[in-house]
């Protein structure tokens, strides 16, 4: 779970909220957000570079694209996090022993996101049923996905 928490805190500079925010009612009350007593922790990604990334308008992190807007990008709070609500993605992280992700939400357009957290959770263990090879596919394409992002040595260093 430290992690995942330093993956998005570090390298996708989210900021960590309290679950309990007002500014949050709306998120935290969406049917697929985990159940309250298994979050680990809720997370604002709001940077713009990184969202673009994230939404695949930039292709990679090494890219000149993703370097021009990361130097325009402003740092914020918590404090601040409401100015940017409309905009930013948000992403609720469970685990039920407390050790390893369970479950993830995201609130947003961030379909690599998606990729990238599927990646964290690891490959999948299942018998050789459709069901598995189905599940298989879909995480290789996942590590295709943040292979091309350049974001696999995020993952490497956690």
């Amino acid at each position: 779970m430290i992690a995942i928490d330093q993956l998005l805190v570090d390298h996708f500079h989210a900021i960590r909220l309290d679950r309990d925010d007002e500014l949050l009612i709306t998120i935290m009350e969406d049917p697929f957000v985990p159940p309250d007593e298994t979050i680990f922790g809720v997370y604002c990604i709001y940077r713009k570079s990184i969202l673009e990334l994230l939404q695949g308008r930039i292709f990679n992190i090494d890219s000149y694209d993703f370097q021009k807007a990361s130097a325009k990008d402003k740092f914020l709070t918590a404090e601040d996090v409401e100015g940017v609500l409309d905009m930013a993605t948000f992403v609720v992280i469970a685990s039920e022993d407390k050790a390893y992700m369970s479950h993830y939400f995201i609130g947003g357009d961030t379909e690599k996101l998606n990729s990238i957290l599927n990646v964290c959770f690891g490959h999948p263990n299942l018998l050789a049923d459709q069901a598995s090879k189905r599940s298989i596919k879909r995480f290789e394409q996942d590590v295709l996905i943040v292979e091309k992002m350049r974001c696999m040595k995020f993952l490497r260093n956690e």
